[in-house]
């Protein structure tokens, strides 16, 4: 399947996860392994089954969600301003992992969904078809900030951002607009740093950036992934690492992070412009300072039948932090890793950078 040239990681990882599962009897679902500074690794994206997602998201023990300001795309570029877009965040219920990818280990996940205003679907709640002339980028950023997360928790939204630091956010993402990178309109890209502005109020982070146009907007496969706040196969995700089962800490993790969602609302590379895009900042967390652990426990996990190697903790990847048990990590299958599957190796070491 072709898709424009896109300056991010997701996607690729959707495509190349797609055609690895239509191989097999189990859907899967990637998500980013922990929140650490290069998260956005290819050698951080871990599968699971997406039944044991969907069973992890039946009750989430967390909700929230951050209104954010847009343009219509459905017109010709630079659009109208309108109201109702939507980011979502919600923090599953414990999920175990099967011994197939790690021995008596589990994870927290937390998810980000969007929405765009009920105004701009079909009758029918479809999503209606994007302009040509749009190119829209978007980046998220995750603090661990105690004061960053008050703010937004307060219902600051970004408030607590300087000044300097929003300024120097929009630059970043629109001063070299359509020529940071061929291939791709985006001026900042996967992996670049926030600016030193922001280090004091968000702490240092690395972004992680997703691009989108119509022709990705038409696709029944990602579509949904950046307009429909339901949780899909392919939504965005990211866990605690690896963890004994039952280990209450991993909530305070997942729950005491903050996201910052920036989107640009840009133009494509078929448009003549001078116009500058513009550019919506939303930060969303938990909304709870501590989440109580379910009292529940977490469902079994899905048995995937195949043959697997190991790894010792010496050779194990870099995503396992230093909260992640030694213990569950005594053996750790290297099936779940993306860069692992051998059908997607190659696509990996290239650094999934760009996708045609």
């Amino acid at each position: 399947m072709k898709v424009n040239a896109l300056s991010l990681i997701w996607l690729s990882v959707i495509v190349l996860v797609s055609q690895f599962a239509a191989t097999k009897a189990t859907a899967f679902s990637p998500f980013y392994l922990d929140n650490e500074e290069y998260f956005m690794n290819a050698s951080e994206v871990i599968l699971i089954p997406y039944d044991d997602v969907q069973n992890a998201f039946k009750n989430p023990v967390a909700v929230n969600s951050q209104r954010l300001s847009g343009v219509d795309w459905t017109r010709p570029y630079p659009g109208s301003p309108i109201d109702g877009y939507t980011a979502y965040l919600e923090i599953a219920h414990e999920l175990r992992f099967s011994d197939s990818i790690a021995e008596n280990s589990s994870t927290v996940l937390s998810s980000l969904t969007f929405s765009i205003p009920d105004s701009m679907k079909k009758s029918n709640g479809e999503l209606p078809p994007m302009d040509p002339s749009w190119y829209i980028c978007r980046y998220v950023f995750i603090s661990t900030n105690s004061e960053a997360k008050k703010s937004v928790d307060s219902g600051g939204s970004c408030d607590f951002l300087p000044q300097q630091c929003r300024s120097d956010l929009i630059t970043s993402f629109t001063e070299e607009w359509g020529t940071r990178m061929e291939g791709s309109m985006c001026a900042a890209l996967t992996f670049d740093p926030i600016p030193y502005s922001c280090f004091d109020s968000f702490g240092f982070a690395r972004e992680e950036a997703t691009a989108f146009n119509g022709v990705t907007i038409a696709n029944a496969t990602f579509g949904s992934i950046f307009m429909d706040k339901e949780q899909s196969q392919y939504s965005w995700r990211i866990g605690t690492g690896y963890h004994e089962p039952g280990e209450s800490p991993q909530y305070g993790w997942a729950s005491n992070r903050t996201y910052l969602v920036a989107t640009v609302w840009g133009y494509g590379p078929q448009i003549s412009s001078h116009h500058t895009p513009e550019v919506s900042l939303a930060c969303i967390s938990s909304g709870k300072s501590y989440i109580e652990p379910p009292s529940s426990p977490a469902l079994p996990p899905s048995e995937i039948p195949i043959s697997t190697t190991t790894t010792s903790p010496t050779t194990t990847s870099s995503a396992i932090t230093n909260h992640t048990t030694s213990k569950s990590m005594a053996r750790r299958n290297t099936y779940g890793h993306l860069s692992h599957v051998p059908e997607i190796t190659e696509f990996c070491l290239l650094g999934l950078l760009m996708m045609y």
